[in-house]
């Protein structure tokens, strides 16, 4: 399968975002959290990060930062990635946040969680991430 080169992921989020550019990563692991920001703030996106569905959570009730888009990993200890969604997506307060999953799971478990929580779309991690590997690899 061919990398995503990122330039076009990134425009796929400007896309989605419009002017907004405020962005939410909730990942378990620091480490795709720290790649994905840098990546992110060097296209011009400010970007937070919550290492769990909890401290995301205690982001966007407060509307100073309330993130304009959440890019949500799945697999997560105590409340996953679906749970989470499905919580933004019934949440009135939260209407606006697009969520886009972030995954290293399989194309179609994630297609089918898009569909199944509501999520607004997916990236899979090792097209967005690929460039380090083929980079520095």
């Amino acid at each position: 399968m061919p990398i995503t080169p990122p330039e076009e992921i990134s425009k796929r989020l400007s896309s989605a975002l419009g002017s907004r550019r405020r962005v939410l990563i909730v990942d378990d692991s620091e480490i795709v959290a720290r790649l994905l920001k840098e990546e992110l703030e060097a296209k011009g996106f400010e970007i937070q990060y919550a290492p769990d569905a909890e401290k995301a959570t205690s982001i966007i009730l407060k509307r100073q930062t309330r993130p304009d888009l959440i890019l949500l990993d799945i697999n997560m200890p105590k409340v996953d990635g679906g749970q989470f969604c499905r919580f933004v997506k019934k949440n009135d307060m939260f209407k606006s946040i697009k969520v886009i999953f972030c995954s290293g799971e399989d194309r179609e478990k994630v297609k089918r969680l898009v569909a199944e929580c509501g999520a607004d779309g997916f990236i899979l991690k090792d097209e967005f991430l690929g460039k380090w590997i083929v980079d520095n690899g």
